[in-house]
């Protein structure tokens, strides 16, 4: 092997560091070189030929001496595709071995490729203190937990028994079983070298423990204490959490990492289908080239080219299907421009119509406001004229009985002013009667209205307490009439009174009735669902008390969902943005389609003349394989004559053996 050859340390498929979990081990890695760009593709030179991965800086060179004792340095595939620090191609948690190493949380400076330290925080930077906001104080809360961490410990096989106390007031050797337990999958030996308390508190900073407050030596070291187990027992039940997600990482209902998923399964308008493609064919040049020497790769070649038919086959089927689109489009576009916009016209109408309809209403409005005046001044006219009419008839009448009781009546003038005078006194005197007797009967009416009334009102009042009864139970519904059926407590709760009685007393009596006997039952009754009331309010009190925890869960999730739709908006106009982007790319596609046609007519006019020398070659290799072929046919018979030839011998061998034996045996037998 030549001994320029590399192994170059990937990337990812995106050109993401990978993290140190990844890399060879201290004691293989050498001083970095150089940061180098992603490789391309076109095979290099025989005697300099690098790895097909995106690199880093090559970190291990191989000599002649070596090629029979050369290591990997690079990870497996869970490696590269679960430990990397910026996870995958989406930079999200691991998805398979999340171990976090040692030489991480040791040390918070980052070296780059160049061997310059890194400004920007690192992938495995502690994160920053955040104020707690999980209600760790409620007795709820904390059951919640501990049924959780308690539900997983049993489903993951906990080596220890799980006691009431475990969960409540640990001892220290319980809390280091359990934390153990609980991060076995993101840790190795090497994370447990100092004590205790030091290397768990490292371990919840390294997997990113959304808040620190209450985590500490202290709390680490007296794990049983109250003020420290609240504390304690979220961040297990976090762990706990973070445990179920990494067992469900590799779920393929749910997965969309596309270096777990199957190159098949993702479709070519995927944004990282190229990418997996590139990941998939640098995967396996360089296992080939790595494990079986191998310098050419004819197989992942043409499962590239493939892969790339493939993208170019859906990238023409949807420029055919937009250039049909567009075409449609601007035939449309033509025939509306032909005509006069059909929308002008009816603007034109329509302005012209509310313009009518705006006078129309304003000479509606003045003409009811003079009929209304009209009508107004009519009806007064009227009404003085009707009151005229009546005065001037009634003077007519009263001047022509005057004239005619004077004329019957021979009186001297003094006795016509006497008489005058008393008449106009009893006139006074019957107007002041016929006032008061006015005056009574509008009383009397206004008594007897309100008897009506409150009668009336009596009776349904009646009414209504008689359904309340009903719907109460303390009148039967069965019950044919008082002191047939009685109510609760042996009462009779039937009110059955006749306002329009003579007897004055039947009425008293009922009165009585209704005051001693059913307005104290009824007290009694309602004291009783009373108190029934009062224990249904405070279950109520207990309810929303409930309700109020619930609302506050609700009220976590819709902000949760509120911030996932505002990540959904943005990749939606992300999405936006691209489409618009590819829209302007393809009519760039199309100028370049015309010089690519023109390219495949000459590329087949080339390959017709080379057709002949490769039909004439294939004929070679099928004589060639006709007489290999023979060959093969000549071996196989001599093969079964040689073996034909070992079976006789082994069978007379056989035979011999048992010969031999029974003539021993028989010998044995004799002496």
């Amino acid at each position: 092997m030549d001994h320029r050859r590399r192994t170059l340390v990937s990337e990812g498929p995106l050109g993401n560091a990978m993290a140190s979990s990844s890399l060879a081990p201290p004691s293989a890695m050498k001083k970095p070189a150089g940061r180098l760009g992603r490789p391309s593709m076109i095979p290099q030179l025989a005697g300099q030929r690098q790895s097909m991965m995106p690199g880093a800086a090559p970190l291990l060179s191989h000599s002649s001496s070596q090629d029979q004792l050369r290591r990997s340095t690079m990870a497996g595939k869970e490696a590269l595709s679960g430990t990397r620090g910026d996870g995958g191609m989406y930079g999200r948690t691991p998805q398979s071995s999340r171990m976090v190493p040692g030489s991480v949380r040791r040390s918070s400076v980052f070296t780059s490729a160049s061997g310059r330290q890194s400004m920007a925080p690192s992938g495995f930077a502690a994160p920053a203190l955040q104020r707690e906001l999980r209600p760790l104080r409620e007795r709820a809360f904390q059951l919640s937990c501990q049924q959780n961490v308690q539900e997983y410990l049993i489903s993951s096989r906990f080596s220890q028994p799980i006691t009431p106390k475990l969960l409540s007031s640990p001892t220290l050797k319980e809390f280091m079983a359990v934390f153990r337990h609980l991060v076995a999958d993101f840790t190795d030996a090497s994370s447990w070298q100092k004590k205790f308390e030091e290397d768990a508190l490292a371990i919840v900073k390294d997997l990113r423990y959304p808040t620190m407050e209450g985590i500490g030596k202290t709390a680490f070291t007296a794990p049983g204490s109250p003020s420290h187990w609240v504390h304690l027992l979220a961040m297990l039940n976090w762990l706990v959490e973070l445990n179920k997600a990494h067992d469900r990482w590799a779920d393929p209902e749910v997965i969309t990492d596309p270096l777990l998923q199957s190159a098949d399964i993702l479709p070519p308008d995927h944004p990282l289908f190229e990418d997996r493609a590139f990941w998939d064919y640098a995967k396996t040049t360089y296992d080939q080239w790595y494990n079986e020497n191998k310098e050419e790769f004819p197989e992942a070649d043409m499962e590239l080219e493939a892969v790339y038919d493939r993208l170019a086959q859906a990238s023409v089927e949807e420029i055919e299907q937009l250039s049909t689109e567009v075409q449609k489009r601007a035939v449309e576009l033509k025939q509306l421009q032909a005509t006069e916009p059909p929308l002008k016209k009816l603007e034109e109408e329509y302005l012209q119509l509310m313009s009518d309809k705006t006078k129309f209403i304003a000479f509606i409005d003045l003409h009811k406001q003079k009929s209304e005046k009209l009508r107004v001044n009519n009806e007064r006219g009227k009404a003085r004229i009707g009151e005229y009419d009546e005065q001037l008839q009634g003077l007519r009448a009263e001047l022509a009985r005057i004239e005619e009781a004077v004329a019957a009546q021979n009186m001297s003038p003094d006795e016509v002013q006497r008489m005058n005078h008393e008449r106009e006194t009893l006139t006074r005197n019957l107007d002041d009667l016929r006032v008061k007797i006015s005056e009574a009967s509008s009383q009397a009416y206004d008594a007897e209205m309100q008897l009506t009334k409150s009668m009336d009102r009596f009776d349904v009042l009646v009414s209504d307490y008689t359904n309340i009864a009903h719907q109460i139970g303390t009148i039967p519904l069965l019950a044919d009439g008082p002191g047939f059926a009685l109510g609760p407590d042996g009462v009779d709760y039937n009110v059955d009174i006749d306002l329009g009685v003579e007897d004055v007393n039947e009425l008293i009596s009922e009165g009585k009735k209704l005051r001693s006997v059913i307005w104290p039952g009824l007290q009694a009754f309602g004291e009783k669902f009373r108190a029934e009331t009062m224990e249904l309010d405070n279950q109520k009190i207990v309810l929303e008390d409930e309700l109020d925890r619930k609302m506050h869960e609700v009220e976590a999730m819709r902000d949760e969902a509120e911030t996932r739709h505002a990540k959904y908006t943005m990749l939606n106009d992300k999405a936006e943005d691209a489409k618009q982007a590819f829209q302007r790319e393809s009519a760039v596609i199309k100028e370049k389609e015309l010089k690519l046609e023109n390219e495949v007519q000459t590329m087949r006019e080339e390959n017709e003349r080379g057709s002949y020398s490769y039909q004439t070659a294939l004929e070679e290799k099928r004589i060639q394989y006709g007489e290999l072929r023979h060959k093969t046919t000549q071996l196989q018979d001599a093969m079964i004559q040689e073996l034909t030839r070992h079976i006789d011998v082994i069978i007379k061998a056989k035979e011999h053996t048992a010969n031999s034996l029974k003539g021993l045996r028989s010998f044995a037998e004799s002496h």
